[in-house]
């Protein structure tokens, strides 16, 4: 309960930060956010479609953490609460991605943003009066964040067959993405379209539509609010070359507060610290992810007075300012298979960047943060106790039971039997003659009567 409140205090206190709607019956929204930041994209070389791009940009720290206390707080039932003031009773984001070939200001190959977009007649976002939906595959109005990380990326511009998708519906007002190409930008051809980006350019932005889910009388309601597009981002004929990041290029980690959880993993502790991320590192990371590539965080720890770390194989490993988590069980080795209360333990952080044809660039370490850990080294199935096995006491030799039938207990066994089945031996003799005996007599009665 202590981290489910402290959850909310976060809530609020971010929620503020970033702009509080202050009149919820004039339309306006719990959050104001910055539009997306540090945009990237690059051309996929047909490895999907011929037409692909990998597009990535990242969410501000402050939304993140906005954002992050928002979904706890619905896990946790209480959002609705929290909201209650505001008018509303939920809150979630969409982007929304607009694009164009070669002039942005080109009335059918420019931006493809329109009132439609904006969920004007309160029909859906992209949609008309009439509920129709007006904008093409390749506008993308209502895609929901990948996660709560920091670096988001996407795959968009890809291929369309030859239906509805390429050629639109014109009786509903349904673009195609034909329509919004003019024809000596692309080819058609088994059943795709191909752009050459030699002679070509694509341009992308993107922003956030936030939706309010409001319980009115007349019904549910859904409020949306927008934030400013991004800055433009593009690739092709005009574009400079991407430079692979290289060593030195990564700052460390910037970790604090680090501290025992009330959580565990396999019965055993979990730690967290506070990871900050620089613009500087979310630009580097967008940009990795947009060409095939990563940036991740590596945990270590030890015993303090060990020599060696040990990297940490259940921690999180998603960048993102804030809370990162780190289970401790892997410590548990054969010089440490239970670690005491109150163990100094260290622990420290480096970034990994992977990347397409390249090898592998590490960051230097954190600061080595220390901390004092519960027991370390418990079992998860716990092996049951040794069961103790009394042994059978010895029985007492008794000539006199050996003389005893095993049957009756008291006889005295004539002929090794006891005397009760010789009882029905007789029994069972003198039944049989009684039967012959009656059956003889019967016979001679017979032969009398015929005589």
């Amino acid at each position: 309960m202590r981290k489910i409140s402290a959850l909310l205090l976060v809530l609020i206190l971010l929620l503020g930060c970033i702009g509080l709607a202050a009149a919820a019956d004039e339309g306006d929204l719990p959050i104001d956010v910055k539009p997306p930041q540090n945009v990237s994209v690059n051309w996929m070389e047909e490895n999907d479609s011929p037409t692909t791009m990998s597009f990535s940009f990242s969410i501000d720290p402050q939304m993140s953490q906005a954002l992050i206390a928002i979904d706890q707080a619905r896990d946790a039932g209480l959002l609705e609460t929290m909201l209650k003031q505001y008018g509303v009773s939920d809150v979630y984001v969409n982007i929304q991605i607009d694009w164009a070939l070669d002039d942005v200001n080109d009335p059918v190959s420019g931006w493809h943003y329109n009132e439609y977009w904006d969920d004007k007649y309160g029909m859906g976002l992209g949609k008309d009066e009439n509920g129709r939906y007006r904008c093409s595959e390749w506008d993308i109005v209502e895609w929901g964040l990948n996660s709560l990380d920091t670096v988001q990326t996407y795959w968009i511009m890809r291929g369309v067959p030859d239906d509805d998708r390429w050629n639109g519906i014109p009786e509903d007002g349904t673009p195609g993405v034909k329509d919004q190409l003019r024809p000596d930008q692309y080819e058609y051809y088994d059943d795709n379209v191909h752009i050459d980006f030699t002679k070509h350019t694509a341009y992308f932005r993107v922003r956030y539509a936030l939706t309010a889910v409001k319980e009115t009388e007349e019904g549910i309601q859904y409020l949306n609010k927008f934030s400013d597009w991004s800055e433009t981002v593009c690739y092709g004929k005009d574009v400079v070359a991407y430079t692979p990041i290289k060593a030195g290029d990564i700052a460390a980690p910037e970790i604090t507060d680090l501290h025992m959880t009330d959580k565990e993993f396999n019965d055993n502790p979990i730690v967290a610290f506070t990871l900050t991320v620089p613009d500087a590192l979310s630009k580097m990371a967008v940009d990795a992810a947009a060409h095939g590539g990563y940036i991740s965080i590596e945990t270590e720890a030890r015993v303090k007075g060990d020599t060696e770390w040990v990297g940490m194989g259940n921690a999180d490993w998603e960048i993102k300012t804030g809370e990162m988590e780190c289970a401790l069980v892997t410590l548990i080795s054969e010089n440490h298979p239970k670690i005491a209360k109150d163990t100094p333990i260290e622990l420290r952080c480096r970034y990994r960047c992977g990347q397409p044809g390249q090898d592998d660039v590490f960051s230097d370490y954190s600061k080595v943060l220390t901390f004092e850990t519960t027991e370390i080294g418990n079992d998860p199935q716990p092996t049951p106790p040794e069961v103790t096995v009394t042994p059978k006491p010895e029985e007492k030799k008794d000539e006199a039971k050996k003389d005893k039938c095993p049957l009756c207990g008291f006889c005295p066994q004539p002929l090794g039997l006891c005397i009760f089945i010789w009882i029905a031996i007789i029994i069972v003799i003198a039944v049989v003659v009684i039967i012959v005996v009656k059956k003889s007599k019967k016979d001679d009665a017979g032969e009398k009567k015929r005589g």
